[in-house]
Order: structure tokens, then C-alpha cells, then sequence
């Protein structure tokens, strides 16, 4: 990912997905949105599951699902620079936003609330 800056340009794909969705999501009483790594993210619950980084989309999903689109070369596990990813969450590329809405209704499963 080029940008060393968290949030996503003005304007991208992922900032458009993003501004989008969010206000569908927000529709949920139990989503709500908190800063986190200088973006803005949504949590259910208290649990984040989802937001924009540079030019990908961050989504919190099972473990199989993130090795999966690893595999497929669509997502790289997130790691905000700790060098230590996670294993249930995947920055999806914007090479793969066809799979984006899919991604983020099961970010808001996997995260409950």
C-alpha cells in the first residue's frame, strides 16, 4: 500500500465505498463509529469491524475467510505497523471492491453486537 498516511484519499474507491455504506450500516442502533489508527471506524457492539486504510478495506472475518483472500491475492492480513497482524483481519485491496459490500456485511455478523 503506497500511502503512509491511515486514511483513504479524497475521493478513492475505498473512501467512496466507505461514505457510502457507513450511512446504511449506521442505519443499525448497535453500530456506531469511533476513531481508530487516524480513520474512522464502525464497531458493533463496542467491537470495531470495519473501516477504510489507505487504499483498502479493512474488515474483521474469520480467520479461514482472511487466509482465503490472502490466498486469492485480493487481501494481505492488516497490520496498522506493529508488525504483528491479525489473524481476522484482512485489508482488502481496491482490486477486489467487487467483493466489498459482500465483505463488510459479514465484517457486521462476525462482529455481532
Amino acid at each position: 500500500m503506497p500511502s503512509s498516511k491511515p486514511a483513504p484519499a479524497p475521493g478513492s474507491a475505498t473512501a467512496l465505498f466507505y461514505a457510502e455504506h457507513r450511512m446504511a450500516l449506521l442505519g443499525d442502533p448497535s453500530v456506531t463509529e469511533k476513531k481508530m489508527f487516524g480513520t474512522t471506524a464502525l464497531c458493533a457492539g463496542g467491537k470495531v469491524f470495519l473501516f477504510p486504510w489507505r487504499d483498502a478495506l479493512v474488515v474483521k472475518i474469520p480467520a479461514a475467510q482472511v487466509q482465503e483472500l490472502v490466498t486469492a491475492g485480493a487481501a494481505e492480513p492488516f497490520d496498522p505497523g506493529h508488525r504483528r497482524p491479525g489473524k481476522t483481519w484482512a485489508a482488502v485491496y481496491a482490486s477486489a471492491s467487487d467483493r466489498w459490500p459482500e465483505l463488510a456485511l459479514a465484517a457486521r455478523a462476525f462482529a455481532g453486537g
